[in-house]
């Protein structure tokens, strides 16, 4: 009679917590039609200019910020990313300062893989491909400075004006943009390489070079991590934060080597990807600290 008893309430509690996510699946959504809706009441330049004064502002908050942020896109169908949302989360990085950006889609083509042209079409900036997998991207940087009102270009209301920009008194020139390094991971970076490296070190297992390297462990860590920055083309740090765009934290093989003191983050599936959502991931970040086993 307890086994039949506990598993009437093992199945009463499968199913609250289903109807539990299903009901806040639904609010994410509906929370984020709304504000798409209000999002859609302004261009392009007016949500930039907003976004960009509010991560700056929130960057002053933070204790610490990833150089290089990695982007695991998952097999989940509601999950919804697609090159608007990843183009949103390049330009976020780009404004708040971070240098790097690593996009690993396990998805097919067919299921909604995330392509450059599509990117580049989407996202409307700055794009060149510097080898293979290996991109800068950017938007327009705009830095703020005021003038003596009593200079040429002031207006009647106060503002001041200059090759038609303006924005609460304060000029924006156009600057050299800083751009971001765009990496595009496949399935051929992750465990193969890491197994045909090793296989290359067992085959020169006699060799002067690798006999040193197995007495010294350090060395052989930084042998095996130079040979997989070469084969991949990088020239930036390991990840330092993961967002994971899946129900399930699960890094589906993502370069194991590289991501083994990179901090993981699950993007609650259904809310919406806007400036908000993105600074409360920096914030679990900033807020996390790594002791290495003190």
């Amino acid at each position: 009679m307890f086994v039949y008893l506990y598993q009437l309430m093992w199945l009463v509690l499968r199913i609250l917590v289903n109807v539990y996510e299903i009901l806040h699946f639904l609010f994410l959504r509906f929370q984020a039609i709304l504000l798409w809706s209000y999002d859609q009441q302004y261009n392009s330049t007016t949500i930039t200019r907003r976004d960009r004064a509010f991560l700056q502002r929130c960057k002053t908050e933070l204790t610490k910020l990833p150089r290089h942020l990695n982007i695991i896109i998952g097999t989940d169908p509601l999950a919804r990313v697609n090159e608007s949302v990843v183009a949103r989360i390049l330009s976020y990085a780009q404004i708040i300062g971070i240098d790097c950006v690593s996009l690993y889609d396990v998805r097919s083509e067919l299921n909604g893989q995330i392509l450059k042209e599509n990117l580049c079409k989407s996202s409307k900036s700055y794009w060149n491909e510097l080898q293979h997998n290996h991109y800068e991207w950017g938007l327009d940087v705009y830095t703020p400075e005021t003038k003596d009102l009593k200079t040429n270009g002031c207006m009647a209301n106060g503002i001041h004006s200059e090759n038609g920009s303006a924005c609460n008194g304060d000029v924006y020139q156009k600057k050299a943009p800083a751009y971001l390094k765009i990496y595009n991971i496949s399935g051929v970076d992750n465990r193969s390489l890491i197994a045909k490296i090793c296989r290359e070190l067992f085959q020169q297992r006699e060799s002067a070079k690798v006999q040193s390297l197995l007495a010294d462990r350090k060395q052989l860590e930084q042998h095996i991590s130079d040979e997989l920055a070469k084969h991949i083309q990088w020239s930036c740090v390991d990840p330092e934060l993961s967002i994971i765009f899946n129900r399930d934290i699960c890094t589906f093989g993502m370069l194991p080597w590289q991501t083994r003191f990179t901090e993981f983050h699950t993007f609650e599936t259904g809310r919406y990807v806007n400036a908000e959502s993105f600074v409360k991931l920096l914030y679990k970040y900033s807020k996390c600290e790594q002791r290495w086993g003190k």
